[in-house]
């Protein structure tokens, strides 16, 4: 199979499934010579301001992105850009930070999750898929790395 995509969105959250889906994203973008960025979103409650500081939620986006640079390094992947910004909602803003990076795809990890007997995808997922301009990628975790 031939991947088209020149440039790769991969957002992030701390979360297992993340750090697979980008451990395999490496590899993807790897093979096919493309350029790879994560991004973790800070989302900033409406009761404060966008810039309030929370010297936690950054600390945290700046542990998680750390760890995403040591998973880009186990794999060999050169030239990762990883960086994290704040908004109200993480979905609208991955949407307009791969429209301002002209991404060509995005992936994102999403746990798996049943409700009411069907599988669901969380509100972020659900506006991504709505809303990317690019092609969208999910990789839903299996129910055994949910358990464990």
């Amino acid at each position: 199979m031939r991947l088209d995509a020149h440039r790769i969105l991969v957002p992030v959250n701390g979360e297992p499934v993340s750090e697979r889906t980008f451990r395999w994203a490496c590899r993807l973008a790897k093979e096919a010579k493309a350029e790879l960025h994560a991004l973790f979103v800070i989302e900033v409650p409406l009761v404060l301001p966008l810039e309030a500081e929370s010297s936690e939620a950054v600390s945290d986006g700046e542990e998680i992105l750390a760890r995403i640079e040591a998973i880009g390094a186990e794999e060999k992947f050169k030239g990762l850009q990883a960086n994290f910004l704040r908004a109200r909602h993480a979905g609208p803003a991955i949407v307009m930070e791969a429209e301002d990076r002209l991404m060509d795809l995005m992936i994102l990890g999403i746990p798996y999750r049943r409700r009411f007997g069907a599988s669901t995808l969380g509100p972020t997922a659900t506006y991504v898929l709505q809303n990317a301009a690019c092609q969208v990628l999910f990789w839903r975790d299996s129910a055994a790395n949910t358990l464990s």
